[in-house]
């Protein structure tokens, strides 16, 4: 009886150490289509300039609740979250506090000169986006 309670407490044990990296993801934020999205970071490897779905970062916002913003959202036109860096610069400070949370919106304001963007190849990364629940 002794040798059954050890191995089902080295069992737990064990999925307890396997388990907590995965419950410990940090989790983050995007918007796409309007719709706020969560994300976490994986170890894969992704070489500069090799990513295919455009994200925009806001280099000087000034709203607390401006987050990146994603071309798509997962389903058609995605590609699994294989990110193309661009960063997005506000061209005046008045604009500076306006939220942008598609990329319709975010394309309309750079064709108006509003927003500056720049491509940022070295930072190009993967991570999955999941819905908000």
């Amino acid at each position: 009886m002794r040798r059954v309670a050890i191995a089902v407490l080295a069992t737990l044990i064990i999925t307890g150490l396997v388990a907590a990296p995965v419950a410990a993801k940090s989790f983050g934020r995007l918007y796409a289509e309007g719709e706020i999205f969560r994300t976490f970071g994986t170890p894969a490897t992704v070489d500069p300039g090799t990513g295919t779905d455009p994200i925009y970062t806001f280099a000087n916002s000034t709203n607390p609740d401006q987050l990146s913003v994603a071309r798509y959202a997962p389903g058609p036109g995605s590609h699994g979250g294989r990110w193309a860096v661009y960063h997005a610069t506000w061209t005046s400070a008045a604009d500076a506090g306006l939220l942008v949370t598609d990329y319709e919106s975010l394309a309309a304001y750079a064709a108006q000169g509003r927003l500056s963007i720049v491509r940022d190849e070295a930072a190009d990364f993967r991570c999955p986006i999941l819905p908000n629940g």
